[in-house]
């Protein structure tokens, strides 16, 4: 009776494993590649275009319009950073309709997505898969979505992932994915990064390395077997954009406040307030002394001392470094005494997320 108990206890796990999706379903193994073809744009694909091109790999690169003026991390837009590198792109709004990829894409190529911003349609799915995959610089399940690297300061997540998904309908960037995998791995970040600048520097040499792994992998014919995610440890968070969302809650305590100033510091334009109307950037913030400062005090500038503004917050004063009037870093016209604000519209709509 033990035995048969046993028996049907084992099998009830195994089912559960499967109904679970903790087992591997698929497996495979990729074309062996002379050809790459890429799409989507953000650092990491600048970094691994110029990789292919180093390496002499052949490869063809489609992003589209708005990726390509999208700032990276020196602050230049793709289009610019392409053009320095020499590196060669076609442009198109709609991948599905482009006659170049149905005549490079052979049956020895290799996709490889980076956030693109097209939905794969059955024709050129049944083209490339299963030599098509998606890569994703983030601690998946967690932190789906988009602007990553904000939510992940403002959460304060210090653990990094890079994952090679597979590409099907359901990948739609910023919305959805294929919900599997054939590849990761996970690794930790310093506790002393700050801005999205800091962790796009330090994610892009774990991500090359990880990259360059995966196409040796390929090359030496290894099997990969496709896995899927554990549903119920999804997080998502919506993409943002710093004009509409990044407006600041002086309500917020010292901590809260710093991490969202940071958040939206460099690459990107700043978090957003305002001094007698006039709209101001603060960058780069520091808690500089914790006390029992009241939340009546928060916005006052206190004191401006060697091109540094202290700024009193819920809980202390904090130290902002980047500060912009419009588009021009100035400092000059502010005063001690001056209070920094922001009206409880532009609080709400800041909370309303965008669909691009």
């Amino acid at each position: 009776m033990n035995i048969y108990f046993f028996f049907h206890l084992i099998i009830f796990y195994i089912n559960n494993l499967i109904y679970n999706n903790y087992l591997y379903i698929k497996k495979m193994k990729f074309t062996k590649f002379n050809h790459i073809v890429v799409f989507g744009g953000s650092q990491i694909t600048l970094e691994f275009l110029k990789l292919l091109k180093k390496k002499k790999i052949n490869f063809h690169y489609f992003t589209n319009k708005r990726q390509l003026s999208d700032n990276l991390i020196n602050n230049s837009s793709l289009k610019n950073n392409l053009k320095k590198n020499e590196i060669r792109f076609f442009e198109t709004e709609d991948i599905n309709k482009n006659k170049l990829i149905k005549k490079v894409f052979t049956g020895r190529s290799l996709g490889l997505g980076f956030g693109q911003p097209w939905v794969f349609k059955k024709e050129l799915l049944k083209l490339m898969n299963p030599n098509l995959v998606d890569f994703m610089g983030i601690p998946l399940p967690k932190f789906r979505g988009g602007a990553h690297y904000t939510w992940m300061i403002l959460n304060k997540n210090f653990t990094g992932g890079c994952f090679i998904q597979n590409i099907n309908e359901n990948t739609i960037q910023g919305a959805s994915d294929s919900g599997s995998y054939y590849d990761y791995t996970y690794y930790n970040y310093p506790r002393n990064l700050k801005t999205p600048k800091d962790f796009f520097n330090y994610s892009v040499l774990k991500e090359i390395n990880f990259l360059k792994k995966f196409l040796k992998k390929i090359s030496n014919d290894n099997s990969f077997r496709l896995k899927k995610f554990n549903k119920k440890d999804s997080v998502y968070f919506p993409r943002l954009i710093s004009k509409l969302n990044s407006f600041i809650n002086w309500d917020l305590n010292i901590d809260e406040l710093v991490r969202f100033i940071n958040a939206f510091s460099d690459p990107y334009p700043g978090a957003i307030t305002f001094l007698n109307n006039r709209k101001v950037y603060l960058k780069n913030a520091r808690i500089h002394k914790n006390n029992n400062f009241h939340s009546y005090s928060a916005g006052i500038i206190t004191n401006i001392y060697e091109k540094k503004l202290f700024i009193c917050a819920k809980g202390g004063i904090i130290k902002a470094t980047g500060i912009f009037l419009g588009n021009k870093k100035s400092i000059n016209k502010l005063k001690i005494g001056d209070r920094f604000s922001t009206e409880l519209k532009l609080l709400q709509l800041a909370k309303i997320h965008k669909k691009f």
